[in-house]
């Protein structure tokens, strides 16, 4: 209404240029001299009849909230800019106060159990495909509710209809009796707090990561929340601490870390209903051990489900800049880079590498990080959250530079070679698979030409997702949604690694690629990835796993902590000595 009604005053069909001129003469004035007028004011009773043609608008807001508004032509340009000044004091100063005691009215206390009573639900795309089916189930107030099952069994469905992201075909959700439709969605959310398997953050500080759970959120409030989460004292290690900025989508951040920020931004909310999607997948053992007992002390009565004026002109000159910026990058890449031509044989080389993120400039990452990888070999890193295995990946890929020392390919500085042939080498499935919204077949065969449909079922086959694709009404031609919204994590991953392995790289770059399978799902996927590299003897891969069951048949397994390597064997070998894996091990059965 406050964006309608000053759009009709400043750019009035008949008299916006006069008001433009006019408008600001007397704004001080008229703040001075009517905020007292209209605070406990609930009736106005002027208005200004612009054009005969917005009459019916004005009536509108007459019958609006039982307030009247009467239609008074503007007789002169002074009164006109009184009136309208005197409107948009009445709307920001009482007509807001109306609008929230209204929405008030209908809240309620959302508190109690949580209740699906013969659930039926399809997604609006897969009308044919249905994902719930007569399910019936009671969340008790104050448990803690786990939901299992097979990847696309419907878990995290189950979420997004407590969420309101979808309404059910049919049957009811009721909290504490009261159906969920009731609920107003605004205070619904409020009240519930959601990590999924795929924690968002922005590219702001931590501190303001975290407090989006909570907007009026008190420092000692925010740490406490990151005490709970367990990465408090990781974050007390930055330079800047909580005002450390952790980059688009977190990308400074490794995949335990921003996990952990995201619980952290779910507690500070105290939610009455916590929902973890998934929540530790990407923290190491020991993380997800404390942050579990963490979050069974802080969710006690909680019902716990397991599953200024904008400067225009600068902010052009900024983005034109950034593009010429941008640009010129490219054009020089293409100008100097040089394309060799020799026959990768996939043999990986970190000599004395030293990196630092630019963002954090006194955290060292890898410390004289020494790393030699043969051709054909199977190579797994393992250790702790934030010890720098990911960031390794990164390396390789040239998302960022060496800080000091160098990465070698075949005995070449990466630094020397084209990154577009570079990157063509390397298949890359990290732990958030991105797919897009595009068909199966599409997402399978993306940044490839003139695929046979024979080579894409071939690589779903491979990836353990043949049968899935086979059950669904438009089989590969079924549209995943934006980001693959249609489907479970485990079903995005597998169709990421079809898509890796239709390309056949010299070197496959595994980053918990299984990390959102189940245990039946993930060792097939296994037995399908070792398979593959059987065919293709000259393939190279690096893997990074928490689960140490999908590394125990690598050929060499380097254990990590503070940015170096502290073991290196296989797997037999590194239990023999019983030190930093054996450790890992045994806290992994503990559990």
């Amino acid at each position: 209404m406050v964006c309608t009604l000053v759009y009709r005053a400043a750019f009035g069909w008949l008299t916006g240029m006069f008001f433009i001129k006019s408008f600001g003469d007397n704004c001080n004035y008229q703040n001075e001299n009517l905020t007292t007028l209209f605070k406990n004011n609930t009736t106005y009773t002027q208005a200004i009849e612009i054009n005969e043609f917005n009459s019916t608008t004005w009536f509108k807001y007459r019958h609006n909230n039982n307030v009247s508004l009467s239609l008074n032509l503007a007789t002169s340009m002074s009164s006109f800019r009184e009136k309208v000044m005197m409107i948009i004091y009445w709307v920001l100063n009482v007509n807001e106060k109306l609008i929230w005691e209204e929405d008030s009215e209908s809240f309620y206390n959302i508190d109690g159990d949580v209740e699906f009573d013969n659930i039926n639900f399809t997604y609006p795309s897969r009308k044919d495909t249905s994902v719930l089916c007569n399910l019936s189930f009671i969340a008790r107030a104050g448990q803690t509710t786990a939901l299992v099952g097979s990847t696309g069994s419907g878990k995290s469905t189950c979420i997004s209809l407590i969420l309101r992201y979808y309404e059910p075909s049919s049957g009811r959700i009721t909290i504490d009796g009261r159906q969920l439709t009731d609920y107003n969605v605004r205070q619904l959310r409020q009240s519930i707090g959601v990590v999924s398997q795929e924690p968002i953050l922005f590219g702001i500080t931590i501190y303001e990561n975290i407090r989006f759970g909570k907007v009026n959120a008190t420092r000692a409030e925010i740490e406490q929340a990151a005490r709970e989460a367990n990465v408090h004292n990781f974050v007390m290690q930055l330079p800047n601490k909580y005002e450390t900025l952790v980059g688009e989508r977190g990308i400074q951040l490794s995949g335990g870390e921003k996990q952990r920020i995201a619980l952290a931004r779910a507690l500070v909310k105290q939610p009455k209903f916590l929902l973890l999607d998934e929540a530790t997948s990407a923290l190491d053992n020991i993380s997800e051990k404390i942050v579990q007992e963490a979050l069974d002390r802080a969710c006690k009565g909680t019902n716990y489900f397991v599953c200024r004026f904008p400067e225009w002109i600068i902010i052009l000159v900024g983005c034109i800049a950034c593009v010429l910026n941008g640009a010129a990058q490219q054009v020089f890449a293409i100008l100097l880079a040089k394309t060799l031509d020799v026959d990768f044989r996939g043999e990986i080389k970190f000599n004395n590498v030293n990196f630092i993120y630019p963002t954090r400039p006194t955290s060292i990452i890898l410390n004289k990080f020494q790393l030699d990888i043969k051709p054909s070999q199977r190579v797994a890193l393992v250790g702790t959250s934030g010890c720098g295995k990911s960031t390794t990946i990164q390396l390789l890929e040239r998302f960022y530079d060496t800080t000091g020392g160098r990465i070698l390919l075949d005995g070449v500085d990466i630094r020397l070679l084209n990154i577009h042939w570079l990157r063509s080498q390397f298949g890359l499935v990290g732990q958030e698979p991105v797919l897009f919204d595009l068909t199966i077949a599409e997402n399978i065969a993306y940044g490839l030409e003139n695929i046979p449909m024979e080579d894409i079922i071939n690589a779903a086959r491979k990836a353990n997702i043949h049968q899935f694709i086979n059950r669904l009404p438009q089989g590969y031609e079924t549209k995943v949604g934006l980001k693959g919204s249609f489907l479970s994590g485990g079903e995005k991953q597998r169709i990421a690694i079809a898509r890796v392995l239709l390309r056949r790289p010299k070197v496959l770059l595994l980053d918990e690629a299984t990390s959102a399978m189940d245990s039946h799902n993930e060792q097939l996927v296994q037995v399908a990835l070792e398979q593959a590299q059987t065919e293709d003897s000259c393939c190279t891969s690096l893997i990074i796993a928490h689960r140490l069951s999908t590394i125990r048949s690598c050929d060499v397994i380097y254990v990590l902590d503070g940015g170096h390597i502290v073991e290196r064997g296989t797997h037999t070998e590194l239990i023999q000595k019983r030190g930093a894996y054996y450790k890992i091990l045994t806290q992994r059965n503990f559990q």
